[in-house]
């Protein structure tokens, strides 16, 4: 895999809580880093058979499309999803970082069947932190190798530091000049089953076409930073540009809550925001400040 960037020493505002210094200085100057020890084959066989019994209780989806779990409209079994990566990687994933930082909450998978329309365009993930204070990061971990043939992650270096920090997840955040941009320049980063990549939400990823006859099935652990304060941004009925308002949320929300009709009554209402597309500006901003 090769990087983009500098190896400088760079002096984030915002900090991920590495026990290993290096990852938070790959995680600042590129916004995504490979962890330099794999999970055992046990824990992928225990994941693989996590997600396997919830796909037979619900059916495997046949439309051929970028699926992720959190989309399960089966609540129950999304929770069971959700418990059961953290349950398998927190005695795991915990000890990466430093004492109460980080911290491992659940997780999810995102599966890419082998077909013409798997392909996922350039995005960035919703926001669900105060972005200004803390890195939303996750943790990435193919259950079989993940390459050119069934779709690996591409991600655009230096993407993570455009500064929208507000991403309504049924808005897209990018303008299609810095979608067709990201398609040209991101790097293909190519992973063993068991490998962890670790990935700001803020960094600009997408993957190409599964072109092989295998489904192509990743982990997520989802973890809590040092805020401990999860955030749900509702945009105007899906406007490209606006004002969001950022509910507080608790975790059971993404453990077990419908992210497509969100119940925000009772949640509270920290503020509200001006949002848009970022643009070529932006990105060129941010990835001057890589070079």
């Amino acid at each position: 895999m090769s990087m983009q960037g500098t190896t400088h020493v760079v002096e984030p505002v915002r900090k991920t809580h590495f026990a290993d210094e290096s990852i938070n200085q790959q995680m600042a100057i590129s916004g995504f880093a490979v962890l330099p020890t794999k999970v055992t084959s046990a824990t992928v066989a225990a994941l693989s058979d996590l997600y396997q019994g919830v796909v037979e209780q619900v059916g495997r989806d046949s439309s051929g499309v970028f699926l992720p779990s959190m989309m399960i409209t089966h609540l129950e079994l999304r929770a069971r999803l959700w418990d059961g990566v953290q349950s398998i990687l927190a005695p795991l994933c915990d000890p990466l970082f430093m004492p109460d930082t980080t911290t491992v909450i659940g997780g999810s998978f995102v599966s890419k069947p082998g077909a013409e329309n798997s392909a996922r365009n350039p995005h960035q993930d919703p926001s669900v932190f105060d972005e200004t204070r803390e890195v939303s990061i996750s943790l990435w971990i193919p259950l079989t190798d993940s390459d050119s043939s069934n779709g690996t992650l591409c991600l655009l270096p230096g993407s993570h530091l455009m500064g929208n920090n507000v991403r309504p997840p049924d808005v897209n955040s990018l303008c299609t000049e810095v979608s067709e941009f990201a398609l040209m320049q991101s790097v293909q980063v190519e992973l063993e089953a068991g490998q962890v990549l670790v990935i700001d939400g803020s960094v600009i990823h997408h993957s190409p076409a599964n072109t092989s006859d295998t489904e192509r099935v990743a982990a997520i652990c989802a973890l809590l930073p040092p805020s401990r304060e999860m955030r749900y941004a509702l945009s105007q009925n899906g406007a490209a540009e606006g004002i969001a308002k950022i509910y507080q949320v608790g975790v059971e929300m993404y453990r077990s809550g419908n992210l497509l009709s969100p119940e925000l009554d009772s949640a509270p209402l920290i503020q509200s925001h001006k949002y848009q597309p970022a643009g070529m500006a932006d990105l060129q901003a941010s990835l001057a400040t890589t070079l």
